[in-house]
């Protein structure tokens, strides 16, 4: 039988590599690389979605196959990693193991495996991964504990290793991140008396030295990344960005919420919709409710959304990306976006021309226009 899959499986990729000799579309690429992974080759797969991508960049497909199959092979990595380190565990194992989980975006995973190499070897490259594992978790979720233990791990692994400067690194890194600049100038300069005259470490200090607006401490910091879920970085890009919103909107006040209101107003007539809500800034955009009933509900909305902002955090369940919430009123449907945000008040059930009404409006409330 596993021979007869095989012969199968090899005619069906020669008559997709013929379809795409014939016709070298994109969807011929996507059909080439699925017969390629039906057929347990993940590598050749990987390497026709790179090929496909390469003639059609931004293919849709291509890119949703191309993470697939990446992660597949990373799994398949993982699961081999973890049989021979059951029977000879070292040292190149451990790092590959732990690269890998880095990789795919298990942090958690990563960060174990690097505390049970710790434990066995007691090496400081082992708890330089766990610094870095736990440091990508306080990127991802913005939780000061993470933060904190990042910093800390960071320091035991700088202890351990005298002289290497991937510890320091890392900690500038992080403090940069985190708005702690006073500490990511420190780390940077004793990271320049490691690796005299490297521009990238120069540019990076010099970047230090301009952001720095007084004393702060690590925790103020990591506080404030909590409160407002956003590392110090995005907050810079995300000023520059309001800037420019402020300064559109000061020249036509009017402008963002026009654009917005003809798509607010096609989503409310969707069946079902009970109200629609376009928020961002000071601004809150209303289809369905009147007059104070709509001020009312608009405020109570933008309260549940900084609700459930803080509390995914504080929780550590990472960035509230959509928030749901069902009872007998029906089901309020919340999508944040950087800049603002859209809600759907239905009733009955929920369908996917309400889903994609939704993030139409949240893409709407958080670009540069202000609208579509």
């Amino acid at each position: 039988m596993k021979f007869l899959r095989g012969w199968l499986a090899s005619g069906r990729v020669r008559q997709a590599k013929k379809r795409l000799a014939a016709d070298p579309s994109s969807r011929h690429y996507f059909e080439l690389a699925h017969e390629h992974a039906l057929a347990e080759d993940l590598d050749t797969a990987l390497k026709v979605t790179a090929e496909g991508l390469r003639a059609y960049p931004g293919d849709a497909e291509l890119s949703r196959l191309s993470d697939l199959f990446r992660s597949l092979a990373l799994e398949n990595r993982t699961r081999a990693l973890t049989r021979e380190l059951a029977t000879a565990p070292r040292p190149a194992l451990w790092r590959e193991m732990c690269e890998t989980l880095l990789d795919s975006g298990r942090y958690v995973r990563a960060e174990e495996a690097a505390a049970e190499w710790y434990r066995s070897l007691q090496t400081g490259e082992a708890q330089l991964y766990r610094a870095r594992a736990r440091a990508q978790r306080f990127f991802s979720d913005r939780r000061r504990d993470d933060g904190k233990m990042a910093f800390e791990l960071a320091d035991a692994a700088e202890k351990l290793l005298p002289g290497d400067p991937r510890p320091l690194d890392l900690r500038a890194e992080i403090a940069a991140r985190a708005g702690v600049w006073s500490e990511a100038r420190k780390d940077l300069a004793r990271l320049l008396e490691i690796k005299p005259g490297d521009q990238a470490v120069e540019a990076r200090f010099r970047m230090a030295v301009a952001m720095y607006e007084g004393p702060k401490t690590i925790d103020q910091a990591l506080r404030e990344v909590e409160r407002s879920g956003h590392l110090a970085d995005e907050r810079r890009d995300k000023m520059l960005r309001t800037a420019h919103l402020e300064a559109e909107e000061k020249d036509d006040p009017a402008a963002a919420p026009a654009r917005a209101r003809p798509l607010l107003q096609a989503i409310a007539r969707a069946p079902g919709v009970h109200a629609a809500f376009y928020l961002r800034g000071s601004t809150a955009l209303v289809q369905g409710p009147k007059g104070p009933t709509a001020e009312r509900m608009a405020r109570s909305v933008r309260e549940i959304l900084l609700a459930s902002r803080s509390a995914a955090r504080k929780l550590g369940l990472g960035q509230a990306c959509d928030v749901r919430l069902e009872g007998d009123f029906g089901t309020l449907l919340l999508t944040p976006g950087e800049l603002g945000a859209g809600a759907l008040w239905i009733a009955g059930e929920v369908t996917r021309r309400h889903e994609e009404g939704l993030r139409d409006l949240s893409a709407a409330a958080s670009s540069a226009g202000g609208g579509a």
